[in-house]
């Protein structure tokens, strides 16, 4: 685990240990609302903070605005409108957001645990998303940035978003809608087969295939592998086959295998890089949508997704570290 990774991490143990002491204060009256198993509530005024536990719901609506909203257990968050500052999903809780804002700085909306974000609208300044959890962006907009960690899915099947990086064997589909910068570290593993990215930067050990869709400027780094699936490849001025290798810098154009024309302008493509540009008779197999137990990007569940879990048995972070184990 990088430095980084391992302080998002850490911020998002001590976020639960400071509401697993902030719940008993605010049913004292100091939280603005604190809803249980099935309660709900419809926000249309402002509220301060609030806490979802158990399966309770939570609708952001139209003048609606909470400035920290927590949710934990399977509970659920709608945002249809209005706005949320900072938003802390955990616990396999569900984000649904299709208008309103998300609009708090830097780690602002936080989904960890297992967690599921849907965006079908709206607009968000910036989202991380750790411990497996699930992202599906079909429309609105991430402002600034996109960030997954440790294994979690994202797929963009539309909407626009700013900036997106990718490390930890995280997995990415993109099969739609816009993504200005896709920055792609560790064994982070990217499929685009649709949509239209404008800078992508791959890094460190990252796997990228492109059989549709567009990417304006390519940067292969390090170990990474690029592969191109599609036909009539044609180099431009600066390149060079070795196989089905590309070789040095400039633009590299062709044919998805419906007939619609790309070109893509290989800005880097570092000696331990791979570029491959690979002739395809028929379409690849790509993962419409990862498993909620697919640890490790792969699109599907097996032996291999039960050891990762089975890694982490018994982990306990509670506070205090006596109740784990009551």
């Amino acid at each position: 685990m990088n430095k980084q990774n391992s302080l998002i991490t850490r911020y998002c143990l001590a976020v639960v240990a400071i509401v697993a002491l902030l719940g008993p204060l605010a049913q004292n009256g100091r939280g603005d609302f604190v809803l249980w198993y099935d309660e709900q509530i419809t926000v249309n005024s402002h509220h301060n903070q609030g806490i979802l536990y158990d399966t309770s719901r939570a609708f952001i609506v139209s003048g609606g605005s909470v400035h920290n909203l927590y949710a934990y257990n399977y509970s659920d968050v709608n945002i249809s409108g209005g706005s949320v500052d900072y938003l802390y999903p955990y616990d396999s809780s569900t984000v649904n957001v299709s208008g309103g804002s998300i609009s708090g700085y830097g780690s602002a909306f936080n989904a960890c645990d297992f967690s599921v974000v849907n965006i079908s609208g709206g607009t968000i300044s910036y989202l991380y998303a750790h411990d497996s959890s699930t992202v599906g962006v079909s429309g609105g907009s991430i402002s600034y940035g996109l960030n997954a960690y440790d294994f979690s899915a994202v797929s963009i099947s539309g909407g626009s978003v700013g900036g997106f990086t990718a490390y930890d064997s995280s997995g990415v589909d993109i099969s739609g809608g816009h993504v200005n910068d896709l920055y792609a570290y560790g064994s982070s593993a990217v499929n685009l087969t649709g949509g239209d990215v404008g800078n992508l930067d791959a890094f460190d050990i990252s796997d990228v295939t492109i059989s549709g869709g567009g990417v304006s400027k390519l940067y292969a780094r390090n170990s990474s592998t690029v592969t191109f699936y599609g036909q009539n490849f044609r180099l431009g001025a600066g390149l060079a086959f070795d196989g089905e290798r590309i070789l040095g810098t400039g633009i590299l154009s062709g044919e998805w295998m419906d007939g619609t024309r790309w070109a893509v302008n290989i800005i880097a493509n570092d000696p331990a890089a791979t570029i491959l540009a690979v002739p395809e008779s028929e379409h690849r197999p790509f993962c419409v949508k990862y498993p909620r137990m697919d640890f490790n990007g792969d699109c599907k569940v097996d032996f291999a997704d039960f050891a990762i879990m089975a890694s982490s048995w018994l982990e306990c972070n509670l506070v205090p570290e006596s109740a784990c184990w009551e």
